[in-house]
């Protein structure tokens, strides 16, 4: 049983290391792919439930930031999605219905579908392009999948990163498409 006097830098130093071995576990190449499938589609549609899709439209924001075009499923100005658009999905069970939905019109409309999920055996994988797996560890201290998030969130910034490197985007070049209106 876990003690309530626990400290905060003995759980904060838990769930720093939950999420490094969650990570440790993702491939370069994989996030390469990710960062050149980004660079490539015309349009980039993201979508996620939840916590999953907090993370979704924080990562949206970022690639707006980058200067690449970028909408949010289910929001009411969102376009069809076509053939040349890239759809990043973001869920933890990779199986959520509305999720296995979204994937499913986008496949048939002609995008490419890049999956971010926990779950190795996912009835969506099949219907993905490319993947990401974010494994679950087997004793976490963050509650209800947490560290699913927390992992997703460091790995979409580390690709911005790399784009950002890669297009030589600066943060002051980020800056100039930071909304004005706040």
């Amino acid at each position: 049983m876990r003690s309530i006097l626990m400290k905060f830098s003995w759980i904060s130093d838990k769930i720093l290391s939950e999420i490094s071995s969650i990570l440790d576990q993702v491939d370069d190449e994989s996030v390469q792919n990710l960062v050149e499938t980004l660079i490539k589609a015309d349009r980039i549609f993201v979508s996620g439930l939840g916590r999953s899709g907090l993370v979704a439209r924080s990562f949206a924001m970022r690639l707006m930031h980058l200067g690449l075009k970028v909408l949010v499923v289910g929001d009411i100005t969102t376009p069809a999605i076509s053939k040349g658009d890239l759809l990043i999905v973001i869920s933890g069970s990779g199986e959520t219905p509305i999720i296995k939905h979204v994937i499913e019109r986008s496949k048939e409309s002609g995008a490419t579908i890049f999956l971010i999920t926990s779950k190795a055996d996912a009835n969506t994988i099949s219907l993905s392009d490319q993947v990401i797996i974010l494994p679950n560890v087997s004793e976490p201290i963050l509650p209800l999948r947490s560290a699913f998030e927390a992992s997703a969130y460091i790995l979409l910034d580390s690709a911005v990163i790399m784009i950002m490197d890669k297009k030589n985007i600066t943060q002051q070049d980020m800056m100039t498409r930071h909304s004005n209106l706040e």
